[in-house]
Protein backbone atom coordinates (compact mmCIF):
# COMPACT_ATOMS: atom_id res chain seq x y z
CA UNK A 1 0.00 0.00 0.00
CA UNK A 2 2.65 2.21 1.35
CA UNK A 3 5.51 0.49 -0.85
CA UNK A 4 6.66 3.19 -3.19
CA UNK A 5 8.61 2.84 -6.35
CA UNK A 6 11.86 4.82 -7.19
CA UNK A 7 13.59 5.90 -10.23
CA UNK A 8 16.84 7.23 -11.00
CA UNK A 9 18.26 9.38 -13.64
CA UNK A 10 22.01 9.98 -14.20
CA UNK A 11 23.66 12.98 -15.73
CA UNK A 12 26.61 12.07 -17.89
CA UNK A 13 28.10 15.45 -16.79
CA UNK A 14 27.69 15.12 -13.70
CA UNK A 15 28.52 12.25 -10.76
CA UNK A 16 25.93 10.84 -8.65
CA UNK A 17 22.09 9.43 -9.21
CA UNK A 18 19.11 11.56 -8.62
CA UNK A 19 16.13 10.42 -7.25
CA UNK A 20 11.91 10.77 -8.26
CA UNK A 21 8.93 9.56 -7.20
CA UNK A 22 5.82 9.76 -9.23
CA UNK A 23 3.45 9.31 -6.31
CA UNK A 24 5.19 11.39 -4.11
CA UNK A 25 6.37 14.34 -6.99
CA UNK A 26 7.74 16.49 -3.71
CA UNK A 27 10.56 14.09 -3.57
CA UNK A 28 14.00 14.87 -4.79
CA UNK A 29 16.55 13.02 -3.56
CA UNK A 30 20.34 12.27 -4.66
CA UNK A 31 23.29 9.88 -4.13
CA UNK A 32 26.71 9.38 -5.18
CA UNK A 33 25.49 5.89 -6.47
CA UNK A 34 22.68 3.54 -7.24
CA UNK A 35 22.85 1.87 -4.27
CA UNK A 36 23.67 4.90 -1.70
CA UNK A 37 20.68 6.78 -3.20
CA UNK A 38 18.55 3.92 -2.53
CA UNK A 39 20.05 3.81 1.21
CA UNK A 40 19.19 7.89 0.82
CA UNK A 41 15.33 6.85 0.07
CA UNK A 42 13.67 6.44 2.65
CA UNK A 43 15.02 9.26 4.72
CA UNK A 44 13.84 11.25 1.36
CA UNK A 45 10.19 10.11 1.13
CA UNK A 46 10.13 10.87 5.39
CA UNK A 47 10.89 13.78 4.94
CA UNK A 48 8.48 14.66 1.78
CA UNK A 49 5.76 12.87 4.22
CA UNK A 50 6.45 15.76 6.56
CA UNK A 51 5.34 18.21 3.69
CA UNK A 52 1.80 16.61 3.64
CA UNK A 53 1.42 16.59 6.86
CA UNK A 54 2.11 20.52 7.38
CA UNK A 55 0.19 21.01 4.57
CA UNK A 56 -2.98 18.75 5.92
CA UNK A 57 -3.02 17.32 2.81
CA UNK A 58 -3.53 13.21 2.28
CA UNK A 59 -0.97 11.10 1.77
CA UNK A 60 -1.12 9.01 -1.30
CA UNK A 61 -0.67 5.18 -1.46
CA UNK A 62 1.66 3.81 -4.01
CA UNK A 63 0.89 2.34 -7.61
CA UNK A 64 2.25 -0.20 -8.57
CA UNK A 65 6.43 0.06 -10.18
CA UNK A 66 7.01 0.77 -13.66
CA UNK A 67 10.14 -1.18 -15.31
CA UNK A 68 13.63 0.26 -14.05
CA UNK A 69 11.76 1.64 -10.72
CA UNK A 70 13.03 0.15 -7.33
CA UNK A 71 10.82 -0.69 -4.82
CA UNK A 72 11.06 1.21 -1.44
CA UNK A 73 9.57 -0.61 1.73
CA UNK A 74 9.07 1.78 4.37
CA UNK A 75 9.61 0.71 8.01
CA UNK A 76 5.93 -0.22 10.10
CA UNK A 77 6.26 2.74 11.99
CA UNK A 78 6.23 5.09 8.52
CA UNK A 79 3.40 3.20 7.58
CA UNK A 80 1.41 3.48 10.77
CA UNK A 81 2.19 7.09 10.89
CA UNK A 82 0.94 7.28 7.12
CA UNK A 83 -2.45 4.98 8.01
CA UNK A 84 -3.19 7.48 11.51
CA UNK A 85 -2.25 10.50 9.49
CA UNK A 86 -4.70 9.90 6.76
CA UNK A 87 -7.43 8.27 9.01
CA UNK A 88 -7.48 11.85 10.60
CA UNK A 89 -7.67 13.85 7.48
CA UNK A 90 -10.77 11.20 6.42
CA UNK A 91 -12.11 12.41 9.62
CA UNK A 92 -11.07 15.69 9.61
CA UNK A 93 -9.52 15.58 12.79
CA UNK A 94 -6.40 18.17 13.74
CA UNK A 95 -4.06 16.99 15.71
CA UNK A 96 -4.95 18.88 19.04
CA UNK A 97 -8.42 16.51 18.51
CA UNK A 98 -5.97 13.62 18.14
CA UNK A 99 -4.69 14.23 21.99
CA UNK A 100 -8.55 14.97 23.39
CA UNK A 101 -9.43 11.71 22.08
CA UNK A 102 -6.14 9.92 23.72
CA UNK A 103 -5.63 11.53 26.66
CA UNK A 104 -2.17 13.05 25.92
CA UNK A 105 -0.27 16.16 26.35
CA UNK A 106 0.23 18.29 22.59
CA UNK A 107 3.76 17.00 22.23
CA UNK A 108 2.81 13.27 22.79
CA UNK A 109 0.25 13.96 19.57
CA UNK A 110 2.33 16.26 17.52
CA UNK A 111 5.02 12.94 17.50
CA UNK A 112 2.25 10.15 16.75
CA UNK A 113 2.36 12.16 13.29
CA UNK A 114 6.33 13.27 12.80
CA UNK A 115 8.01 11.29 10.20
CA UNK A 116 11.27 12.79 11.45
CA UNK A 117 10.89 11.77 14.92
CA UNK A 118 11.11 8.26 16.28
CA UNK A 119 7.37 6.83 17.83
CA UNK A 120 6.95 3.27 19.92
CA UNK A 121 4.44 1.23 17.56
CA UNK A 122 2.60 0.75 20.50
CA UNK A 123 1.31 4.10 20.85
CA UNK A 124 0.76 4.50 17.06
CA UNK A 125 -1.27 1.16 17.25
CA UNK A 126 -3.33 2.65 20.31
CA UNK A 127 -4.07 5.73 18.20
CA UNK A 128 -5.35 3.61 15.46
CA UNK A 129 -7.60 1.34 17.60
CA UNK A 130 -8.68 4.54 19.41
CA UNK A 131 -9.88 5.44 15.96
CA UNK A 132 -10.76 2.06 14.86
CA UNK A 133 -8.62 1.49 12.27
CA UNK A 134 -5.43 -0.71 11.39
CA UNK A 135 -2.43 -1.12 9.69
CA UNK A 136 -0.78 -3.60 6.91
CA UNK A 137 3.17 -3.52 7.43
CA UNK A 138 4.56 -5.35 4.48
CA UNK A 139 6.81 -8.06 5.52
CA UNK A 140 10.48 -6.35 5.81
CA UNK A 141 12.94 -6.90 3.02
CA UNK A 142 15.47 -9.74 3.77
CA UNK A 143 18.05 -8.89 2.38
CA UNK A 144 17.97 -4.98 4.40
CA UNK A 145 19.96 -5.52 7.58
CA UNK A 146 19.08 -2.71 10.39
CA UNK A 147 21.51 -1.20 12.46
CA UNK A 148 19.63 -0.53 15.43
CA UNK A 149 21.94 1.62 17.00
CA UNK A 150 22.86 3.44 13.96
CA UNK A 151 20.15 6.32 14.36
CA UNK A 152 16.86 6.25 12.67
CA UNK A 153 16.52 4.11 9.72
CA UNK A 154 20.18 2.82 9.62
CA UNK A 155 21.01 -0.36 7.89
CA UNK A 156 22.51 -1.58 4.58
CA UNK A 157 21.54 -4.00 1.96
CA UNK A 158 23.68 -7.56 2.80
CA UNK A 159 25.09 -7.50 -0.57
CA UNK A 160 26.99 -4.40 0.23
CA UNK A 161 28.62 -6.84 2.30
CA UNK A 162 29.10 -9.56 0.14
CA UNK A 163 30.54 -6.97 -2.16
CA UNK A 164 33.02 -5.61 0.37
CA UNK A 165 34.72 -9.08 1.41
CA UNK A 166 35.15 -9.68 -2.67
CA UNK A 167 36.80 -6.91 -2.69
CA UNK A 168 38.73 -6.94 0.35
CA UNK A 169 39.73 -10.76 -1.25
CA UNK A 170 38.84 -12.43 2.02
CA UNK A 171 36.32 -14.60 3.38
CA UNK A 172 36.35 -13.61 7.49
CA UNK A 173 36.32 -10.17 9.05
CA UNK A 174 36.45 -9.62 12.35
CA UNK A 175 33.49 -8.23 14.67
CA UNK A 176 35.66 -6.01 16.36
CA UNK A 177 32.57 -5.01 18.92
CA UNK A 178 33.74 -2.63 20.76
CA UNK A 179 31.97 -0.05 22.68
CA UNK A 180 33.99 2.95 22.57
CA UNK A 181 34.52 6.29 20.72
CA UNK A 182 35.62 5.00 16.55
CA UNK A 183 38.76 6.05 17.58
CA UNK A 184 39.04 2.81 19.50
CA UNK A 185 38.07 0.49 17.07
CA UNK A 186 39.91 -1.71 14.91
CA UNK A 187 39.20 -0.62 11.57
CA UNK A 188 40.02 -3.93 9.59
CA UNK A 189 37.05 -4.74 11.64
CA UNK A 190 33.10 -5.07 10.93
CA UNK A 191 31.91 -2.45 13.72
CA UNK A 192 34.07 -0.35 12.04
CA UNK A 193 32.69 -0.93 8.46
CA UNK A 194 29.29 -0.82 9.88
CA UNK A 195 30.08 2.62 11.79
CA UNK A 196 31.86 4.31 9.11
CA UNK A 197 29.88 3.46 6.38
CA UNK A 198 26.15 2.73 7.70
CA UNK A 199 25.34 4.02 11.06
CA UNK A 200 24.07 7.65 11.89
CA UNK A 201 26.28 7.55 15.08
CA UNK A 202 29.24 6.43 14.31
CA UNK A 203 30.38 6.40 18.10
CA UNK A 204 27.88 3.47 19.26
CA UNK A 205 29.01 0.02 18.70
CA UNK A 206 27.16 -1.42 15.61
CA UNK A 207 28.53 -5.47 15.61
CA UNK A 208 25.95 -6.66 18.53
CA UNK A 209 24.16 -10.16 18.14
CA UNK A 210 21.06 -8.69 16.17
CA UNK A 211 22.99 -7.93 13.39
CA UNK A 212 25.02 -10.82 13.84
CA UNK A 213 21.61 -12.66 13.49
CA UNK A 214 20.12 -10.60 10.44
CA UNK A 215 23.27 -11.42 8.26
CA UNK A 216 22.99 -15.51 9.31
CA UNK A 217 19.24 -15.53 8.72
CA UNK A 218 20.20 -14.35 4.47
CA UNK A 219 22.06 -17.65 4.35
CA UNK A 220 24.92 -15.85 2.94
CA UNK A 221 27.22 -15.19 6.50
CA UNK A 222 28.35 -17.15 9.32
CA UNK A 223 28.99 -15.61 12.99
CA UNK A 224 31.68 -17.43 14.81
CA UNK A 225 31.49 -16.35 18.69
CA UNK A 226 35.08 -15.88 20.49
CA UNK A 227 36.00 -19.25 21.92
CA UNK A 228 38.96 -19.83 24.20
CA UNK A 229 41.47 -22.46 22.44
CA UNK A 230 39.80 -21.75 18.99
CA UNK A 231 39.67 -18.10 18.34
CA UNK A 232 40.31 -15.28 20.26
CA UNK A 233 37.71 -12.93 18.48
CA UNK A 234 34.51 -12.99 16.85
CA UNK A 235 34.50 -13.35 13.31
CA UNK A 236 31.84 -12.88 10.32
CA UNK A 237 32.53 -15.81 7.68
CA UNK A 238 30.87 -15.11 3.96
CA UNK A 239 29.51 -18.69 3.15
Amino acid sequence: MYDYAIRFEQDDSAPGVAVFCRDLPELNSYGDDREHAIREAVDAIETTLSIYVKERRAIPQASDPEDGEHVVRLPAVTVAKIALWNEMIKRDMRKADLCRLLGIAQTQGDRLVDFLHNTQMEALESALAALHSEVRVTPPDPNWISLRYGGAQAGFYVGRLVDEFNRRGISEMPTGATKGNLDSVNQDSLDYLLRTRYARNPNTMQAVLEVYQQLEATGLFEYLPKEPGVRSAGVLRLV
